[in-house]
């Protein structure tokens, strides 16, 4: 074996400094990236996940969220604790999972210390197809049971809990996504935000109209917020071209009334990203592109396979569907199934398909001369859903076979309701209504009286209208949006 995977030594080395002196770490890119950032993110995931021996962790999320930074700052955070058996690792251009077992072998063998429990951050193990083999081995062979393992991926089909059955301990499943609402009004905006969050179950008790009205008397700040939120989004590179288009000297300020716009060339970026899972999995970018384009038309309403399909110029309403599992199955898009009043889904029926942050929706009309603008009302209820998605998901999904834990509604007389969310996981209690409005008095009745007439209690999300007086309470969006906190944490179901 040693003279197998001697090609590794050096790249362990170099990626592995602190083990001459745990000063190294503070000369590391990613952390240095993340100390001259203009904003300080601190993404759920990083104050979640336990640095316990004895697990195997997975960090799941799209590219360029941070999740190499999140590792980094985990195993600094170790090297703070006198461990010295560390090791990082970027599986990025590796493609075999037998490098996940020698690069570990490896690394205990060249560690003037290795007895005792080790650390290792596996980076990128997706790019490895049967990434998840490497890691069995070494569980079966007793090597990292011991250990705390965290790997991380952007796929989210290949990152799922059935890939290390039996083999993983206290471990456990961490989704890092954009920087949710809430986040970039507290960490990009600096919005005072009450530190209490809730979950949208929660709003119509007593508790949660004493912390809704908190957060409402930053209504008008919030509901700036979110006009900036949907322009610049949460990828953190972003965020940071609206701090570099700042105006000299002003700040972002409290309402982010300094903030720039976002550059082209981040939204191509973006592109290429998905341009590059799209070509790896041995689909046509093109067709990708005119799926964006369409989902953005399509917010807020019921997608058919066969009217996609035509739209896409592809063969077969499979094809059709094999391009939106791959895009959900990058993080680039969120897919929310019809439920029953029950709170039953039926994945036969036609589906609703978000974008996972607002700068995917930019991707179409910056590439495409004359692509179709994506709807605007609808983009109001994606920042909805996917903050439900992020706030409400324990077993959580982006694509078939399973369903999230958000679903619409619609009756047989046709009334229909944006959103269903499942109680807690293990909880009690029926699945809660949450209908996206404007602020016309007519239509927020109308939508209270049908929740109250089917499901009995219930949220109606407004633009800025904020009342009280009925068992199913109006809330401004921007309130809404950042009451509600992340759950990183998801303990069982895959993606």
């Amino acid at each position: 074996m040693r003279g197998v995977v001697t090609r590794y030594d050096g790249q362990i080395r170099q990626l592995n400094p602190w083990w001459r002196g745990s000063t190294a770490i503070a000369d590391d890119v990613h952390l240095r990236q993340r100390a001259e950032a203009r904003f300080s993110w601190i993404p759920p995931a990083l104050e979640a996940i336990p640095l316990v021996p004895g697990s195997t962790h997975t960090l799941r999320g799209p590219r360029q969220v941070g999740k190499t930074t999140t590792l980094k700052t985990l195993l600094a955070r170790v090297l703070e604790r006198g461990e010295r058996r560390v090791l990082y690792y970027s599986f990025d251009l590796q493609r075999e999972s037998q490098s996940i077992v020698e690069v570990v072998l490896r690394a205990k063998e060249l560690h003037p210390d290795p007895s005792g429990p080790w650390y290792l951050f596996l980076d990128e193990v997706t790019s490895i197809p049967d990434w998840q083999m490497g890691v069995k081995y070494l569980w079966d062979q007793g090597t990292t049971r011991d250990d705390l393992v965290v790997c991380t991926g952007s796929s989210a089909r290949q990152m799922g809990a059935e890939q290390l059955p039996g083999r993983r301990g206290d471990g456990r499943d961490f989704v890092q996504l954009p920087l949710s609402f809430r986040a970039f009004c507290r960490d990009a905006l600096q919005l005072p935000l009450p530190s209490e969050t809730l979950e949208v179950t929660d709003i119509p008790t007593t508790d949660g109209a004493r912390l809704i009205r908190e957060y409402n008397l930053l209504a008008t700040e919030l509901d700036d917020a979110v006009a900036r939120f949907l322009e610049v989004g949460g990828f953190p590179a972003a965020v940071q071209d609206a701090f570099a288009g700042a105006a000299p000297d002003s700040g972002p300020g409290p309402t982010g009334a300094g903030l720039g716009p976002v550059r082209e060339q981040t939204v191509r970026m973006l592109w290429d990203i998905i341009a590059g899972d799209i070509q790896q999995a041995g689909r046509d970018k093109h067709s990708a592109l005119k799926l964006l384009e369409r989902v953005g038309v399509s917010l807020g309403a019921g997608v058919a396979w066969d009217s996609l399909r035509e739209d896409m110029d592809v063969g077969s309403h499979n094809t059709a569907k094999a391009y939106t599992h791959l895009l959900s199955e990058a993080f680039m898009l969120l897919t929310v199934f019809y439920r029953d009043a029950h709170g039953s889904f039926a994945p036969d029926r036609q589906r609703k398909l978000y974008y996972i942050d607002p700068l995917v929706a930019r991707i179409a009309p910056t590439l495409v001369p004359g692509a179709r603008r994506h709807n605007a009302d609808g983009l109001i209820e994606n920042l909805v859903a996917v903050a439900l998605y992020r706030s409400a998901a324990e077993a959580l999904t982006l694509a078939d076979p399973l369903p999230g834990a958000i679903g619409y509604w619609k009756s047989a007389d046709n009334r229909e309701i944006d959103f269903l969310v499942s109680p807690p996981m293990g909880g009690r209690g029926t699945h809660f209504p949450v209908e996206v409005k404007g602020d016309s008095v007519k239509t927020i009745s109308g939508a209270r009286l049908s929740i109250a007439r089917t499901f009995g209690r219930g949220v109606v999300v407004t633009r800025k209208r904020f009342d009280w007086t009925h068992d199913v309470p109006a809330v401004p969006l921007g309130v809404f949006l950042a009451a509600l906190g992340d759950r990183p944490q998801r303990m069982t179901g895959s993606l």
